[in-house]
């Protein structure tokens, strides 16, 4: 085994959430943190596992950078067939990468970088009211499953994008964990609510809840990533509890039992990750071949270990990998390589050879070993080949003449635990195929997918901030036992506060305790978006009423505010309760007599805006008034701090504008945009620089900031493509002179999620 840890790989001193190897295992991608964005990055792999390729210039190692997402990516998965890239954050959306030929310039980061592949955003999706913290592609790419701290899991449909299928609700916490069983029939998630859910593919029912191995859990951890064998007959959660021991649970797809788990980390699992294929070694009398599984799973503990199903032991243990928490894993596929990042900021590499993984099943094998346990293909039950699914009789008969010659046993897991017997009930009914799959005479499958277009960047894509007509949504309580709301068109953008960028000096925020929160508030929606000639209503409608009982988080470094509307009734009427804590310790509590509608928070302070107009700005270490309480016209729909945190700026939904000096106490800009609300509908993005400069973004794709001298608001980004070529045209190649003469340039950047058109041009 090689050790590998390529100190190039990084996002610039920021912390790298996620990463997924490619299938072809050329290149991988890393999502995490950027400057003052969230980043997606693609790299060369080669110049990772050869020591020549590193060294040799004409190799690139950084293939694109893409900053266009608002926050930090939390998830980066690459497709089954390798062709899209899902990357999930916490601006609450989900944006679908596809490469793409022509210019390597993208506008997505600032034209000062040179890519050496472009890759373009080609669906944007919205439909979550909080951070995406995991993402997974379905056997065969059919769809994609979104988790978030909304205590959601959504269903798109990756055949026709931006499409949602359904929405999971049933969760009582934050959603940290998703993944597919190989077979198709079930989806599971994990959540801060101490449990892990299982659910029908086939109508989208709640199979099984699975409480008992994390009862005496606490929410530490970022993420819970868990992972479902190749052969799909045992699931490994992420943090469990065996006698105050955090332990990675298994739990058999027979029955659900939890008798087995990894024990040997000290700290909470943050990430479990099977290797896709089934293994096999010869057995000792060299006729059969004895399966087994491989797993890797990372922890708090910044330690990293590799199991295989068929040994008492780990395969290899390493402590001490990295200077903070794992955060996720992945293997490549057609290797023996296993990669890993950290909230420090880092990924390594670790290469085995075959002798000391094992041989990877053929796909032929697998086929057959799927077979002779389900009577059915890899995916089968979501619908792919449900014609062809059910073979004939003398395809039967040679799966399982296959099959015969691998030892199909229990794959025995290590150290028992205390037993939890439970029961399923089977479905049988599978969805319309997709796709037609056959199989040819010498047995080989045979799958014609539907037909994809391979030169679509000559076509002219539709904005991707253009949304399509808005659907019909009512989000119910998180309370709700199990409900599924099947929504087939594209949800509005929820007009709730944009979660700012924080300082890359956050180092501890996988491992912060978020509150259980019990339901999400409705937050408020924007109206229907017109097009470039139609107007609108002005302004969003609020959902919150003054009697509603809601609850949400937000978070900001180790610090989290808990916002209860509705907590205690008076005789005046209702009071809204917030309370702060920093790493899950109490900090202090506050009452305010009306709903709190937005709510945003930085190092230093916290603002509050309710629905009665009213905005406070709160001290966090103290929690006292920063300021008198701020009547304002009309409930701030968005509220947002500086970089820099000395100004903090509310937009109304009657498009009044403020921003604030918060140490000299003076108002350092009062304006309005109430024309731009009628023309375009309403604001998705509002951020505030360093300069006391406004940005504000519509979902048409165009995005203004204002001028004092001027007193007119200022055009940064519209459809024309003229405009797009005077706005990156006239920038100069030096990075720090554009950062000293050019501040808009970032914020540009940050807000490439509602205007971006494409690769642009080359400077």
């Amino acid at each position: 085994m090689k050790l590998l840890k390529p100190a190039w790989v990084h996002h610039d001193a920021k912390q790298i959430f996620s990463l997924d190897i490619h299938q072809d295992c050329t290149k991988f991608a890393t999502g995490g943190q950027g400057n003052d964005c969230g980043r997606v990055v693609i790299w060369n792999l080669q110049p990772v596992l050869s020591e020549k390729d590193e060294f040799d210039e004409a190799i690139p190692k950084m293939l694109c950078q893409m900053d266009q997402h608002l926050a930090c990516v939390n998830c980066v998965r690459w497709s089954q067939n390798g062709v899209y890239l899902a990357s999930g954050s916490d601006d609450k959306l989900i944006m679908i990468w596809r490469k793409i030929t022509g210019s390597s310039g993208v506008f997505g980061t600032g034209g000062m970088q040179k890519n050496h592949e472009s890759w373009r955003c080609f669906h944007t999706l919205r439909g979550h009211a909080g951070d995406v913290l995991d993402l997974a592609w379905s056997p065969n790419d059919i769809y994609l499953a979104s988790c978030s701290i909304d205590n959601t899991v959504i269903i798109w449909d990756a055949q026709a994008f931006p499409a949602m299928v359904t929405t999971l609700k049933g969760h009582t916490g934050l959603v940290k964990g998703v993944s597919w069983d190989p077979v198709g029939r079930f989806l599971a998630s994990q959540s801060d609510d101490h449990s892990i859910k299982t659910w029908n593919t086939i109508d989208w029912t709640l199979s099984e809840t699975i409480t008992e191995p994390f009862e005496e859990c606490g929410g530490t951890t970022h993420i819970l990533r868990l992972s479902w064998s190749p052969d799909g007959q045992y699931l490994v959660s992420a943090h469990a509890m065996n006698g105050g021991v955090p332990t990675a649970q298994i739990i058999e797809r027979e029955g659900w039992r939890c008798d087995k788990d990894f024990v040997g980390h000290r700290k909470a699992v943050t990430c479990v990750r099977f290797h896709n294929t089934v293994l096999c070694r010869p057995m000792p009398d060299g006729q059969k071949k004895r399966q087994y599984c491989c797993l890797a799973v990372g922890s708090r503990d910044r330690s990293l270990s590799v199991w295989m199903t068929a040994l008492q032991r780990p395969l290899v243990l390493i402590h001490e990998l990295f200077e903070d928490s794992i955060l996720d894993l992945s293997w490549g596929p057609d290797q023996c390589l296993l990669m890993a990042c950290s909230g420090d900021g880092t990924v390594a590499c670790l290469q085995f050879t075959d002798e000391e993984l094992g041989e990877r099943l053929s796909a032929d094998n697998m086929d057959a070993l799927f077979m002779k346990l389900y009577g059915e293909l890899y995916g089968a039950g979501l619908g792919l080949g449900s014609k062809t699914s059910v073979a004939t009789a003398d395809q039967s008969c040679s799966y399982q003449s296959e099959a015969s010659a691998l030892e199909t046993s229990a794959l025995p897991f290590p150290l028992p635990n205390a037993a939890l017997e439970r029961r399923t009930a089977s479905t049988a009914q599978r969805p319309i195929s997709k796709q037609t799959e056959t199989r040819t005479k010498d047995g080989k499958r045979r799958i014609t997918p539907m037909f994809i277009p391979l030169n679509e960047e000559e076509r002219a894509p539709a904005s991707i901030g253009t949304p399509t007509a808005p659907a019909a949504i009512e989000r119910s309580h998180a309370t709700t036992p199990t409900e599924c709301a099947v929504t087939p068109r594209m949800p509005e953008p929820l007009v709730s506060s944009v979660r700012k960028n924080q300082p890359a000096a956050a180092h501890r925020r996988q491992d912060r305790t978020p509150f259980d929160t019990s339901q999400q508030a409705d937050f408020p929606r924007s109206p229907k978006t017109p097009d470039e000639h139609q107007g609108t209503t002005m302004g969003p409608k609020l959902n919150i009423t003054a009697t509603a009982k809601s609850e949400f988080v937000k978070t900001a470094l180790d610090y989290r505010l808990l916002v209860q509307n509705g907590h205690l009734k008076t005789s005046h009427g209702m009071l809204a309760k917030v309370t702060a804590s920093i790493d899950g310790e109490f900090l202090w509590e506050f009452y305010v007599g009306s709903p709190v509608v937005n709510v945003n928070l930085c190092a230093k302070y916290c603002m509050l805006c309710s629905l009665d107009g009213s905005m406070r700005l709160i001290s966090m270490e103290t929690g006292c008034h920063v300021f008198p309480a701020i009547a304002l016209s009309s409930s701030a729909v968005h509220c947002a701090f500086s970089p820099d945190n000395s100004l903090v700026g509310v937009l109304t939904e009657c498009g009044l504008l403020r921003i604030w000096n918060i140490a000299g106490a003076t108002i350092s800009l009062a304006a309005g945009c109430k024309e731009l609300l009628i023309r375009h509908g309403a604001v998705v993005q509002f951020s505030v620089t360093d300069q006391g400069m406004p940005l504000i973004g519509f979902p048409n794709g165009n995005s203004y900031s204002y001028s004092t001298s001027l007193e007119s608001w200022l055009v940064l980004a519209a459809k024309d493509a003229i405009m797009y070529h005077g706005i990156r045209g006239t920038l100069p190649r030096d990075e720090d002179l554009v950062a000293r003469k050019f501040p808009l340039l970032s914020m540009q950047a940050s807000s490439q999620n509602y205007f971006v058109l494409g690769s642009g041009m080359e400077l």
